[in-house]
């Protein structure tokens, strides 16, 4: 009997931190999967055309609505196209057309697209006059080149037929003495006239070229992107790069135009992308983890067991009084988290929201703790595991399995919503995010009540194998 004690002290031993590292090896492949299987897919992003069109010989045209037929089509060709590599073959933009500017305006304020493009009214009229003045301005220098050609031409077959008579050559020695000379001195003038152009060219654009810029942004067709940063700051830093690079092959002048970027005086002007995705993460993963481990402990140090029901819903009441204490407290350390990495305090109403966030991951964590505490503990871990990602990562960036089993039911993805709710579109504690935490209190209220209703010795069976 002691060798049998014995050898399962020393498994005991040796096995429990090899589970350990298995245990937490998972974990981390969890919380980073996302991350690196991330890509970007279906970005929902509209596109109006103003554009009134024009004339051309004769011909009625309209560039805008080519773009637009032309992006929407090839999205709709993408959709269409069915097969095993689907996945992969996916469009990184899922355009949308719309009509209106009033429908763009609602669109951008209900947070539906990640970015807009608006093309003007004038855009096939600018962009006619601009093609139709470079071709002038290639028939003026060819016409420029032509002149000095002939020019020369005469001038040297005259000098070439006089240097031949003086020579004393007649016949066919003379007549390619003189092509040789014009053909010499042809291409002498050709060279000097690109120099001489080129020189000239340089001195203008030096002396001009503020007002040639100018000048040509005039005449340019322009094209507006707007670009929804309080949707996902990821994203937008994306797409601040890529689409004025897309569209300004179109021959266009791109203007940028960023919405929803709240409050911008900590964040410094060499910050990188990931500085700002990083502050809002320490607020999202803080406020899901202290939640978590506050409930576990409160739990774990709680009774053992009890005598009656009444006892047991007694402290089912203590402890849920405990989590809208220990919530505030929680918000006001990730308030203090978010100060210490220099990204400034938080106001009273992001405080509000993260009271809100943490009171709801406590109750279902207490109620879970509460019918077992194994199958809180695991609900927690996998949760925080499964969900980090996803309140900083917007849908459409997630790996398929976390777009359809993770993203619609995980706390982090609805704190990160509200959080930036709150930072960059200037939401309340109340917003988008904010009735879906409620949700989540009424479950765990629910399964509280669960809990209080189970057979008094079930419960007294696992808090005895618990403190065992």
């Amino acid at each position: 009997m002691k060798a049998s004690s014995s050898t399962a002290e020393t498994l005991r031993r040796y096995c429990l931190p090899v589970g350990v590292i298995v245990a937490i090896s998972c974990l981390m492949a969890l919380m980073f999967y996302p991350m690196m299987n991330a890509g970007l897919r279906e970005l929902p992003v509209a596109i109006l055309s103003l554009d009134k069109g024009a004339t051309v010989q004769g011909k009625a045209m309209n560039v805008g609505d080519t773009m637009v037929e032309k992006l929407t089509g090839a999205a709709s060709d993408d959709a269409g196209s069915g097969d095993d590599d689907a996945d992969t073959d996916e469009s990184p933009m899922d355009w949308h057309e719309v009509k209106t500017q009033d429908e763009l305006d609602r669109g951008l304020a209900d947070h539906e697209y990640y970015a807009a493009i608006t093309i003007p009214e004038d855009f096939t009229e600018r962009q006619v006059a601009k093609q139709q003045t470079a071709m002038k301005q290639k028939i003026s220098e060819s016409t420029a080149l032509a002149q000095v050609m002939v020019k020369a031409q005469t001038e040297a077959q005259q000098t070439a037929m006089a240097q031949a008579q003086a020579q004393g050559l007649t016949g066919t020695a003379a007549q390619g003495f003189v092509q040789q000379y014009v053909q010499k001195a042809v291409q002498g003038a050709v060279q000097k006239a690109a120099a001489q152009s080129a020189q000239t060219a340089q001195s203008e654009q030096s002396e001009q070229s503020t007002r040639s810029e100018d000048a040509d942004d005039a005449e340019a067709p322009t094209v507006t992107v707007t670009i929804d940063n309080g949707k996902s700051p990821l994203v937008a830093n994306l797409l601040k790069q890529s689409l004025p690079t897309v569209l300004g092959k179109t021959g266009a002048t791109v203007e940028t135009k960023v919405i929803n970027e709240g409050d911008t005086s900590n964040t410094k002007s060499n910050a990188l992308p990931t500085a700002t995705m990083m502050g809002t993460n320490m607020i999202i993963m803080p406020t899901f983890m202290m939640s978590m481990v506050v409930a576990i402990v409160c739990v774990v140090l709680g009774p053992k067991s009890y005598d009656d029901k009444a006892q047991r819903w007694k402290m089912l009441g203590v402890q849920l009084g405990m989590a809208a204490v220990y919530s505030l407290l929680v918000a006001l350390g990730a308030d203090c988290l978010h100060a210490m990495i220099g990204a400034g305090w938080l106001d009273w109403t992001m405080i509000s929201f993260l009271w809100l966030a943490g009171f709801a991951v406590m109750t279902v964590m207490f109620g879970l703790l509460n019918i077992a505490l194994p199958l809180g503990v695991l609900t927690g871990i996998l949760t925080l595991g499964l969900g980090m990602t996803t309140g900083i990562f917007p849908y459409e960036l997630l790996p398929d399995f976390w777009r359809n089993w993770v993203y619609g039911w995980v706390p982090q993805r609805f704190i990160g919503e509200g959080a930036r709710a709150v930072l960059y579109n200037g939401d309340g504690w109340w917003n988008s995010a904010t009735g879906p935490l409620w949700v989540m209190v009424g479950i765990g209220l629910v399964i509280v009540v669960i809990a209080g209703v189970l057979p008094l010795n079930r419960a007294k069976s696992q808090a005895g194998h618990s403190s065992r």
